[in-house]
């Protein structure tokens, strides 16, 4: 069995829905996705807000849901 490959981006959380899902997106495109927080900011109840930035991990195989790994204290810079 083949392990699924994970890609890792830093979007902005835009609306913050019930039952731990927020919609994020990149910054300057309309691509919209859900996104759940992994399970150690769920047991460490990491408070995530609209307009936080955070990095998420979206599934290779279907990329319109992603997992929120880590909220940052303040916008990322570009590289």
């Amino acid at each position: 069995m083949v392990k699924e490959e994970w890609i890792l981006l830093e979007w902005e959380v835009i609306d913050v829905h019930v039952w731990w899902f927020y919609e994020v997106k990149p910054d300057g495109m309309d691509l919209i996705v859900k996104a759940k927080p992994a399970g150690k900011m769920k047991m460490n109840k990491i408070k995530i807000l609209a307009w936080d930035w955070v990095q998420i991990e979206l599934n290779e195989y279907d990329p319109t849901v992603g997992r929120i790994l880590y909220r940052f204290k303040a916008r990322p810079r570009n590289k």
